[in-house]
């Protein structure tokens, strides 16, 4: 799996994201294949099946974000993009067996997106997916006064990674942040 950690501020998104692809028993470091991209001016990360987030990355041109509702947004444009792109792709997400989770970045706005393309937003704006997420927003949630700035969020973040590598045998350094103003 992965660790991916998000956390909305204010003013401002941050992700961050470990580099290490892990299929069956092969570990591999892979920093030019980053788990976080830049698609427009969205930031989008992925966890789980890799397909569906190659597809995304490489293929998806989201809609523009218009300045209304952030959620009826996603709803509206954003679900129904993805799940064009994925037709038009010949990718069947509802197939049995089929398991990621997505990220979702827009406006300073985060959105976590499942497998089944429902999507969610954190009472206490912190995400993580992937299976060192939990280590990670473990230490995070100690420190949420931090993470008000994007200099002590940015600081915060690799320490969070960092304990994450250390417990999670599917994470590993080195690390991806990036930072979103709204």
């Amino acid at each position: 799996m992965t660790t991916i950690i998000a956390f909305q501020g204010a003013d401002f998104a941050i992700l961050g994201a470990d580099s290490q692809i892990t299929d069956g028993d092969k570990r591999t470091l892979s920093p030019s294949t980053p788990k976080i991209v830049k698609i427009g001016k969205y930031l989008f990360a992925v966890s789980g099946d890799c397909r569906p987030g190659d597809i995304l990355m490489y293929n998806w041109k989201p809609p523009l974000y218009d300045g209304t509702d952030p959620v009826k947004f996603m709803g509206k444009k954003i679900i129904p993009s993805i799940v064009a792109i994925f037709k038009a792709n010949s990718y069947d997400f509802e197939k049995e067996g089929v398991s990621f989770s997505f990220l979702i970045a827009f406006a300073g706005n985060i959105f976590e997106i499942g497998d089944s393309l429902d999507i969610s937003q954190s009472i206490d704006n912190l995400y993580g997916i992937g299976s060192g997420s939990p280590y990670a927003l473990g230490y995070l949630a100690g420190t949420l006064p931090n993470l008000a700035q994007t200099d002590w969020a940015q600081s915060e973040f690799i320490e969070a990674l960092q304990i994450s590598a250390k417990y999670d045998i599917n994470t590993c350094a080195p690390f991806q942040i990036e930072i979103q103003q709204a």
